[in-house]
């Protein structure tokens, strides 16, 4: 791509992605193109809406790392369209916010031995906003209206990321035990009879709150998905299997207790099973189904691991 005096051809490069890390390689090179240097990063609010640490997207070796809290502490010192330039002894270091609706998701660091021009930093400012604008899109084409949650479309998706190694754990500080990603499956018990008694008005709103509930539960890089119907999938990170067992358990102890409108109680059901490198995603949807079967079967409202699951069947064969 050539400089262009409007970025005409850039703001098509960028608005033409339907996904989001071809987005992001997009970003990459139209400001490689804009600033020809090599000494950029771009940290960025992947959750759009969400007050989250910011994701590096690109970073050249000159420039140092910085941690995600670091980061948010720059943006947090950040103002809407305005850029700030530190100057040092040897080079000039500038930060250009990104920004949607007045909400600042990331900044650009560039780093260059004279100042860079007012035209320059007004248009990266621009196409960062375009940047923003698109990432806005592709994630509202990703979310279920009724909850809000992540849809079905994108669980495959998200599911091979994580599986074929392209899925990121963020770093968090103080953690030196390694984590991993597990996939619960988690059913509403006996909706059908709310749908009965109540009609499908009151059932979407009990589907709405308990998707409320899961939200709330897990963490903000943890991903939540309405699967179909009354089923819902978590993908999340935990440091073992107990670990991740805890946390459905938790979830599953404050849906039972939570005061529904109409409803009063309901409970729900839960299978997961930890994420591996050599499993299709029907496959892995496979096992939790039937850890979620599991748990129905033996009387609902309950958490069973698929790990554990396979233990108890290879001990009965064996016996």
């Amino acid at each position: 791509m050539q400089a262009n005096s409007c970025g005409h051809e850039w703001v098509v490069e960028l608005t033409c992605q339907e996904d989001e890390s071809h987005l992001d390689s997009a970003l990459i090179g139209v400001l490689g193109d804009l600033l020809s240097v090599d000494n950029f990063a771009i940290y960025i609010n992947k959750h759009v809406t969400l007050q989250a640490p910011p994701i590096l997207i690109n970073t050249h070796s000159n420039l140092t790392y910085l941690e995600p809290s670091q980061a948010q502490l720059i943006l947090n010192k950040a103002t809407p369209s305005k850029t700030r330039v530190i100057h040092t002894t040897d080079d000039v270091t500038t930060y250009i916010p990104v920004n949607h609706s007045d909400t600042i998701l990331g900044v650009l660091i560039i780093k260059t031995k004279q100042l860079i021009t007012d035209r320059i930093s007004a248009l990266a400012m621009y196409i960062l906003n375009v940047y923003a604008n698109q990432l806005w899109i592709l994630h509202k084409s990703r979310l279920d209206p009724l909850t809000g949650l992540l849809n079905r479309q994108t669980f495959d998706k998200k599911v091979m990321e994580i599986v074929t190694g392209n899925g990121f754990l963020l770093p968090r500080e103080q953690a030196d035990t390694k984590r991993c990603w597990y996939l619960a499956i988690v059913d509403i018990d006996l909706f059908k009879n709310v749908n009965d008694t109540f009609g499908h008005v009151v059932g979407d709103g009990v589907i709405a709150q308990v998707a409320k509930l899961i939200k709330n539960n897990f963490r903000i890089e943890d991903y939540a998905f309405r699967y179909g119907g009354e089923e819902f999938a978590i993908v999340f990170q935990s440091q073992t299997n107990t670990d991740a067992f805890n946390a459905l358990t938790r979830l599953r102890q404050r849906v039972a207790s939570h005061d529904f409108e109409h409803i009063q109680q309901l409970t729900i059901s839960i299978g997961f099973l930890e994420l591996q490198s050599a499993d299709t995603v029907s496959s892995i949807v496979n096992q939790a189904d039937m850890a979620l079967y599991h748990s129905k079967k033996t009387g609902r409202n309950k958490v069973t691991s698929c790990h554990e699951l396979t233990l108890s069947k290879e001990v009965r064969i064996s016996q």
